[in-house]
């Protein structure tokens, strides 16, 4: 890997960005200063889709859909330089996702099969990443976009996506959360609690703290539907 120190300094700072709040403001100078010697380090701009990503999630909803909007730019420029970058493809992938959900679900249609190639592509590079991630993106999009003939909305395909994500990130909550969400769709309300009370068991991740206990709220109000 080129670049190898920038690389592990900048991953510890979005890895630890619950611990100081410039932490992703340092990730992102590190970053910029790297392109700036090196327009070429495709890994540098997905990083820098990736640091967009988790401001978008923290952001008020006005400033959101800017956010989202500047990864995937980002993850473009990324996927420009390499057509096989792991972390270009992956937050590329998750950033138009975010800005189709922010855009609604009509007018982003036309994200569909952008985001379905760049997440096929990420399973061919390295399925695990981010906790069974690209598997993570392909269930929701199953579970998500509506079916026949309008899209490609399959929720038994969104389930097989689920799990094959729990295979590589059994103890990330977000796997937890969206096979729940998914089988409460299904009307399976066992298989959903039993997600959900995952969720709420499960010991927050150390440095993660704030967005762990993010998906407990979500999951308690989940829990509220089943009745």
């Amino acid at each position: 890997m080129k670049h190898k120190a920038v690389f592990t300094k900048v991953r510890k700072l979005i890895n630890e960005r619950e611990l100081a709040a410039d932490n992703l403001d340092q990730a992102e100078d590190a970053l910029v200063s790297l392109l700036e010697k090196d327009r070429q380090c495709d890994w540098a701009y997905g990083l820098l889709a990736e640091i967009q990503y988790w401001r978008g999630e923290m952001a008020a909803p006005k400033d959101k859909l800017a956010l989202f909007e500047r990864g995937v730019e980002y993850g473009e420029e990324a996927v420009r330089v390499n057509e096989n970058s792991l972390e270009g493809n992956f937050w590329l992938a998750v950033n138009y996702g975010m800005y189709g959900n922010e855009k609604g679900i009509l007018k982003s249609l036309s994200l569909i099969k952008p985001i379905q190639r760049c997440a096929e592509r990420v399973i061919e590079i390295d399925e695990s990443y981010f906790y069974g991630g690209p598997w993570r993106v392909l269930g929701r999009i199953y579970d998500k976009v509506p079916g026949w003939p309008v899209s490609i909305g399959d929720k038994r395909k969104a389930i097989e996506c689920f799990e094959a994500a729990l295979e590589f990130g059994p103890k990330f909550y977000l796997n937890h959360l969206y096979i729940a969400e998914c089988y409460l769709s299904l009307g399976n309300k066992a298989k959903a609690k039993h997600h959900l009370q995952w969720i709420l068991d499960a010991p927050l991740s150390r440095h993660h703290e704030r967005e762990d206990e993010g998906y407990k709220r979500e999951a308690r109000e989940l829990l509220k539907k089943l009745g």
